[in-house]
């Protein structure tokens, strides 16, 4: 699928033409009042020029680790620039445990609830099926609060995998889920999802999709 951006906004299109909003898109259309106001007062704390430096900061640092996770998976030696060097130790005791891998950084489209986004890895984790997420941190996160919308990200793309490839990638359906905060100078953090919290961020990431509808009818 080829992405495209209609009035400001992402969205999925495959070769049928058919367009699919990103998830992305959606949380960001949606984000609750509390999350947009935390965020601003945030930029006021710190001063908007050293918000803007730490944003940039973190999204290039992201980037950068997610590809080097992708080489790293597809069986090359990436290098890895002074930047993002102690996220990638960080990150190596995960790594370590992966098997069966089957999409790095692919879009998967779900054309039942209607959107498509952008997973970074559908492998095995110490044996389970799991849809993975990486992040970075300066710090640990140490509680699910300070994620905002990641686990919504999570259960979004799990529910277009299990409703595009059914049980086709495991022979059964995913019902874990991982976000992997990596560190500097420790062990990435780990926060692991299992089916009864995955079905209760998937009724609010429902709700999160049918807001987003009714905007943009």
């Amino acid at each position: 699928m080829k992405g495209t951006q209609v009035n400001g906004r992402f969205y999925y299109q495959d070769e049928k033409g058919i367009r699919l909003p990103a998830v992305t898109t959606i949380l960001k259309a949606t984000q609750p009042s509390e999350s947009v106001a935390a965020l601003s007062n945030w930029r006021s704390k710190v001063g908007q020029a050293e918000a803007s430096r730490i944003a940039q900061t973190s999204r290039r640092r992201g980037k950068l680790l997610h590809q080097w996770v992708k080489e790293y998976l597809q069986g090359s030696s990436p290098n890895a620039s002074s930047l993002i060097q102690p996220y990638c130790y960080s990150v190596q005791q995960v790594l370590e445990k992966l098997s069966d891998i089957q999409f790095v950084e692919a879009v998967v489209p779900n054309y039942v609830e209607g959107y498509a986004g952008k997973v970074d890895l559908v492998a095995r984790y110490q044996g389970l099926p799991c849809i993975i997420e990486w992040t970075t941190a300066e710090e640990p996160k140490l509680r699910l609060g300070k994620f905002y919308d990641k686990p919504l990200q999570l259960v979004a793309y799990g529910g277009a995998i299990n409703r595009c490839y059914k049980d086709r990638l495991f022979g059964c359906k995913i019902v874990n889920a991982l976000i992997v905060v990596a560190l500097p100078g420790e062990d990435a953090e780990i926060f692991m999802f299992e089916r009864e919290q995955l079905l209760d961020y998937w009724q609010k990431w429902l709700n999160r999709l049918k807001s987003f509808g009714k905007k943009a009818a």
